[in-house]
C-alpha cells in the first residue's frame, strides 16, 4: 500500500532514505465519497493528508479559496497550528494519502529543506525550490563557494621606487604573474603582460620604475564574496586576475587560470575565445559552447538569476566584438551600439530574439553603414538569435537614428500616448550602450529624465498595458490555459516586469534591472518588503519555468517561446505556479489602483 505513494516531487523529494522508511511504514488510506466533509472547521488535524486521487476544496464562509488536485498536499500549513478556520470537502469521490502529524513534525525538525515547505511564505518556499536536492547540485556549489575556496597566490610586494628589472627578478623567482607596489595614495599592479609590453619600448630595465607602469585601477572581491563573482568580474572587465582582500587589505590574487581549475564549467573560457576571435566564423565558435553551459548550470540547479548575470555579461561582449568585427573604426567613434528590452535589463538567457538601437553622431553620415548593420543583425540570426517580429533592430532606420532625431522620438512617446509609443518607451527605458560613443546614449538618458514631467496621464497610460493580458488564474485558483498550454510572459512575466518598470519610471530610477529596481522601489519604501520580496522570487521562479522548459523546446527543435504545457509541471510547479499567478493578480491589482487605470 505504501509504496504507491510518489517521492519524487517536493518537498518529500527531500527526505532521507531513512526518513521514507519511516514515512512509507506510517502511511495510511483514507477514502472520502463525494460531498463528504475531509477536515470541518476548526476540528484538529491530527495527520498531513496528501491527495492521491480525486478533488478536494478548501472553503471559508462558504467561499471556495483552492480546490487540490491528485499529488497535492491539502493542510500543510493547517497541521502546524493544529486547527484552523477553514474545512475541507470532497467535491468528487477521493483517496487520500494520511501521515501522522507526529511524524511529520520530528520530520520537519531533522529535516529543515523539508521543513521549509510548512512554515515558509510563498517567496522562501520558491527559494527553497531553486537550491533543491543540494546533493546533486555540485556546480551551484562551486559557484557560491568562497573566492579563497581556489588557490589564491599570496601577495608579492615592491616599493614604489622598484625598477622593472626588480620586478622582473621577483617574478621569476617567486613563479608568479604578478606583482603590487603601494604608494603614498595608491596600489598599483604589474604583471608579465606589462612587461612585455615594456621590453618591446627597449627602454632601460634597471633605471625605469615599476611606478611608472604599474595600473591603478584594480578590481577586487571581499574573501568572502563567491567565485560566481569573481568569474563574473573577469568576464565584465576582461582581465584574467583579481585581487582578494580582507579587512586588513589585501589578501592575495585569484587568477583566472587557478579559477578554471576550479571550475569544470564556466563562461570565463567563452568570453576568451569571444576576445580573441578575428572573425565572424571564429565568434560563431565561441557563442556555440554556451547552449551547452546553460544547460549544465539549470540541470545542475544553479539559479536562473545567477544564469541570467552570467550571459548578460557574455552577451554583451558577443554583441560589441560582433560590432567591432563588422564596422571600421572611423564608424564606431561615431554612434552608439545599445541591446534594449530584456536584453538590455540583463535578463535573457535563452536566444529568444534580438531587440538592438543604433545612435547616430549628429551631422556623421557613412556610405557603409546600412549595410554594416544589416550584416550585424544577420550575424546575431546565425548565432541563433531570430529577428525581432516587430523589426526593433539597426537594419530598421526607424531604430537606426541620429541624436537628435532620437530626441524628437522620445517627444513624440510621451505625447502621442498611444499604445505602441508606450511600447517603445517601455524598451527604451531598459536599453544599455553596448559599443561605441556611449556618450551618445548618455546624453539621450539623461534627456528623456530632464523631459520627464509629473503627467499622470502619461504614467498612467505607460502603465496601460499590464491590462493587455488576463492572469491565467481562474475561480477556485485554478490554472486557466489554451488547449493545455499556458503562456509565462503573458500571464505573469509581463506584468511583474511592466509593473515594476512603471514604477521605476515615475520615480525616474536610471536602473534598469528588474531586480535592481526591485530592491531601490523597497529602499524607497514604494515597494514593501514583503510584497518586494514576493515578486522578486514569482518573476525568478516564472523565468526559471521558461529556462527549464525552454530548454526542453530547444532540444526538440521547437520555436523557442514562452509557452508551458501544464501537463509537464510536477504537482510541486504547479502548486508553486498557482502561488506565483496569486501575486501577479495582486500586484496587477496594486498597479491598476496607484496608476488609475479604470479613467481611462
Amino acid at each position: 500500500m505504501s509504496t504507491l505513494f510518489e517521492f519524487s516531487a517536493l518537498p518529500y523529494r527531500s527526505l532521507k532514505p531513512s526518513e521514507r522508511e519511516r514515512f512509507e511504514n506510517a502511511l495510511d488510506i483514507q477514502y472520502f465519497a463525494s460531498g463528504h466533509t475531509v477536515i470541518a472547521a476548526g476540528a484538529p488535524h491530527h495527520a498531513l493528508l496528501i491527495l492521491n486521487k480525486g478533488l478536494i476544496a478548501e472553503e471559508e464562509n462558504s467561499e471556495v479559496l483552492t480546490v487540490y488536485s491528485e499529488l497535492e498536499t491539502i493542510n500543510s500549513k493547517a497541521l502546524l497550528n493544529e486547527t484552523a478556520q477553514q474545512q475541507w470537502v470532497a467535491i468528487d469521490d477521493s483517496i487520500v494519502f494520511s501521515i501522522p502529524r507526529e511524524l511529520i513534525l520530528e520530520l520537519i525538525r531533522s529535516n529543515p529543506q523539508f521543513g521549509a515547505y510548512f512554515y515558509q511564505d510563498i517567496a522562501v518556499r520558491m527559494t527553497s525550490l531553486a537550491h533543491q536536492a543540494p546533493e546533486e547540485n555540485e556546480l551551484q556549489a562551486l559557484l557560491l563557494a568562497p573566492v579563497t575556496a581556489a588557490y589564491i597566490q599570496p601577495v608579492k610586494w615592491l616599493s614604489a621606487d622598484a625598477s622593472i628589472l626588480d620586478a622582473a627578478q621577483r617574478m621569476q623567482s617567486e613563479h608568479c604573474t604578478a606583482v603590487l607596489i603601494k604608494n603614498a595614495e595608491h596600489i598599483g599592479i604589474f604583471t608579465q603582460r606589462d612587461l612585455r609590453d615594456f621590453v618591446i619600448s627597449e627602454l632601460p630595465a634597471r633605471s625605469t620604475a615599476i611606478a611608472n607602469y604599474a595600473h591603478y585601477r584594480l578590481h577586487s572581491v571581499a574573501d568572502d564574496e563567491p567565485i560566481h563573482a569573481a568569474m563574473l568580474l573577469m568576464t565584465k572587465h576582461t582581465i584574467s586576475r583579481v585581487i582578494v582582500r580582507r579587512a586588513d587589505g589585501a589578501l592575495g590574487i585569484l587568477e583566472q587560470v587557478d579559477l578554471l581549475a576550479f571550475l569544470t564549467q564556466h563562461s570565463h573560457l567563452i568570453q576568451s575565445q569571444i576576445e580573441r576571435a578575428v572573425s565572424i566564423d571564429e565568434l560563431a565558435q565561441a557563442w556555440s559552447h554556451v547552449d551547452q553551459l546553460i544547460r549544465q548550470q539549470q540541470r545542475q540547479g544553479v539559479k536562473v538569476t545567477l544564469i541570467a548575470d552570467t550571459m548578460r555579461e557574455l552577451h554583451r561582449k558577443l554583441l560589441a566584438k560582433t560590432w567591432q568585427l563588422l564596422a571600421p573604426a572611423e564608424i564606431s567613434a561615431n554612434v552608439c551600439l545599445l541591446c534594449l528590452g530584456s536584453e538590455g535589463r540583463g535578463e535573457q538567457i535563452l536566444a529568444n530574439d534580438q531587440d538592438n538601437a543604433l545612435i547616430i553622431a549628429d551631422g556623421f553620415s557613412h556610405p557603409d553603414l546600412a549595410a554594416i548593420c544589416a550584416a550585424f543583425n544577420q550575424a546575431l540570426i546565425r548565432f541563433g538569435y531570430p529577428p525581432c517580429p516587430g523589426q526593433i533592430m539597426v537594419n530598421n532606420p526607424y531604430w537606426r537614428r541620429s541624436e537628435s532625431e532620437f530626441k524628437i522620438l522620445l517627444d513624440e512617446w510621451q505625447v502621442q500616448t498611444h499604445r505602441e509609443n508606450m511600447l517603445h518607451l517601455a524598451i527604451w527605458l531598459d536599453a544599455y550602450p553596448v559599443y561605441g560613443n556611449k556618450a551618445l546614449f548618455a546624453r539621450l538618458r539623461d534627456y528623456l529624465y530632464q523631459s520627464l514631467v509629473e503627467n499622470d496621464s502619461l504614467l498612467a497610460h505607460f502603465a496601460l498595458p499590464i491590462e493587455q493580458f488576463d492572469t491565467p488564474l481562474g475561480f477556485f485558483s485554478q490554472l486557466r490555459s489554451k488547449g493545455g498550454l499556458l503562456d509565462l510572459k503573458k500571464g505573469g512575466i509581463f506584468t511583474l516586469v511592466h509593473g515594476i518598470r512603471s514604477l521605476a519610471l515615475k520615480a525616474k530610477l536610471s536602473e534598469r534591472n528588474t531586480y535592481r529596481r526591485i530592491e531601490i522601489l523597497k529602499q524607497k519604501e514604494i515597494l514593501s518588503p514583503t510584497l518586494a520580496s514576493d515578486i522578486r522570487e514569482s518573476l525568478a521562479y516564472l523565468q526559471s519555468l521558461q529556462l527549464k522548459y525552454g530548454l526542453i523546446k530547444a532540444q526538440q527543435g521547437k520555436l523557442l517561446d514562452y509557452g508551458i504545457e501544464l501537463a509537464q509541471l510536477t504537482t510541486l510547479e504547479r502548486d508553486l505556479l498557482k502561488d506565483t499567478l496569486t501575486v501577479v493578480k495582486r500586484f496587477k491589482q496594486t498597479i491598476a489602483h496607484q496608476f488609475k487605470l479604470n479613467t481611462l
